[in-house]
């Protein structure tokens, strides 16, 4: 049986950079993600304005995520703090950001209040030690196991701290 993940892949403006995406398709057919090959669809777009970024599309068949999240990742990019890969999986109904090329260094702050800790930690927690996914941990929550139990990790030792 198939299971399809769409991506879409949105990219830097400027000319046409062919080295880039070729990077990208040349590690995906090198490590056989699932067939498929990022097309260049900005031209596809209406109006009688031009798009201000590249976009590729591509549907892949029986593919770990993670691979095609690779192959965007160790493209040659120009300008790799403009990258933005969405995916969705096939039972899916909305695209998720899974890569952005901006730095990790580039944290992001949020205040919550101790019961909206609560409620993340707890639903965390649930996540990583309660429900059972039947397998499709990763496509329902954008990262594997480990990293999201890493996450858990960092917040019980911030919340220790406090």
């Amino acid at each position: 049986m198939s299971r399809v993940t769409n991506a879409i892949l949105a990219a830097h403006v400027g000319r046409r950079p062919d080295d880039e995406i070729a990077s990208v398709n040349q590690f995906l057919r090198a490590n056989e993600v699932g067939g498929g090959e990022f097309k260049d669809a900005t031209e596809l777009a209406g109006g009688y304005k031009h798009l201000e970024c590249r976009v590729y599309l591509s549907a892949f068949n029986n593919t770990d995520t993670n691979h095609i999240v690779e192959a965007v990742r160790q493209g040659v990019w120009r300008d790799r703090e403009m990258i933005q890969l969405f995916i969705k999986e096939q039972e899916q109904e909305l695209f998720t950001l899974r890569y952005c090329g901006t730095p990790k260094s580039a944290g992001v702050s949020v205040e919550l209040a101790p019961e909206e800790w609560t409620i993340i930690r707890n639903a965390l927690n649930e996540v990583c030690n309660g429900v059972d996914l039947h397998g499709e941990f990763e496509t329902r929550i954008g990262a594997d196991i480990e990293e999201s139990r890493q996450l858990l990790a960092r917040l019980l030792q911030i919340e220790n701290k406090t």
